[in-house]
C-alpha cells in the first residue's frame, strides 16, 4: 500500500509540479536535479555510443516530458519524433517545440498496444520504474515487437533492488534483463554505469543504462 501511495504521489503530484516549474523557468528536464543540458548530453552520448543513424527514422520517447531529448534528436539527427506522456502541459510544450512531431497524452501500455509504428530508438529514461516489475516485463516485450532490425531500447536511470537509493518506486532484481534476453533471443543486452558513459550522475552513483538492441535479421 505504501509503495502504491508513493507512486501515486510521485506521478500525480511531483511530476505535475516539476512540469509547471519547467513551463515557468524554461528548464527542459522533469527532474529535480537535472536540466536541459544533462538530457541533451545523455541522448547525444547514447546515439554516439550505439552508432545510431537516425535521419528520417522514427524515435519514440515514452514519458517524454517536455520533449527535450526528442527536440535535440530532431534538430541534430533529423529524426521523426514520437512522444507519450500523461501530463497535458508536457504534451503542449512538445507540440510547440516540434510542430511536425506526433505526441500523445496517454498511458504507455495503451499506446504500445495501439500503435502500428516501428522505431529505431525507443527511450525510457527514468520512467519504467514507475511500473511494477511484472508490468516492466510486459512493456519491454511490447517494445521489442515494435523495434526495427538494429533498433535500440534505451532504459536509463536503472536501479536494482539492492541499491541504497530508495526513491525508485519499483526497482528490478539483478538478472532481470538477462532473463528477458534469454526469453527473447532477438534482443541483445548491454549495460553500462551511467557515470562512465555520461560523466556526472546526480542520483544513484551506481545507476546504469540498459541497451536492448534488436538483432539484425
Amino acid at each position: 500500500m505504501f509503495t502504491q501511495i508513493k507512486n501515486f504521489f510521485h506521478i500525480t503530484v511531483l511530476m505535475n509540479l516539476y512540469s509547471l516549474r519547467n513551463f515557468l523557468t524554461g528548464n527542459g528536464a522533469v527532474w529535480l536535479k537535472l536540466n536541459t543540458n544533462d538530457l541533451e548530453n545523455m541522448v547525444e552520448k547514447t546515439v554516439s555510443h550505439k552508432s545510431l543513424k537516425l535521419e528520417g527514422k522514427n524515435v519514440l520517447d515514452l514519458g517524454c516530458g517536455t520533449g527535450t531529448m526528442l527536440s535535440y534528436l530532431t534538430r541534430e539527427e533529423k529524426c521523426v519524433p514520437y512522444g507519450v506522456d500523461l501530463i497535458r502541459l508536457n504534451i503542449h510544450q512538445c507540440r510547440k517545440k516540434m510542430k511536425d512531431g506526433k505526441f500523445f497524452r496517454q498511458d504507455i501500455i495503451n499506446y504500445l498496444d495501439e500503435t502500428e509504428k516501428k522505431f529505431d530508438l525507443v527511450i525510457l529514461y527514468g520512467v519504467i520504474g514507475c511500473f511494477t516489475v511484472d508490468k516492466q516485463r510486459v512493456i519491454i516485450d511490447k517494445i521489442s515487437n515494435l523495434l526495427n532490425s538494429g533498433g535500440v531500447l534505451w532504459i536509463g536511470a536503472n536501479i536494482y533492488t539492492d541499491s541504497s537509493y530508495k526513491f525508485q518506486t519499483y526497482p528490478v532484481p539483478k538478472g532481470f534483463y538477462e532473463e528477458i534476453c534469454d526469453a527473447d533471443k532477438s534482443l541483445e543486452l548491454e549495460e553500462i554505469y551511467e557515470k562512465e558513459i555520461f560523466g556526472n550522475v546526480k542520483y544513484d552513483s551506481n545507476q546504469t543504462s540498459i541497451f536492448l538492441s534488436k538483432s539484425s535479421e
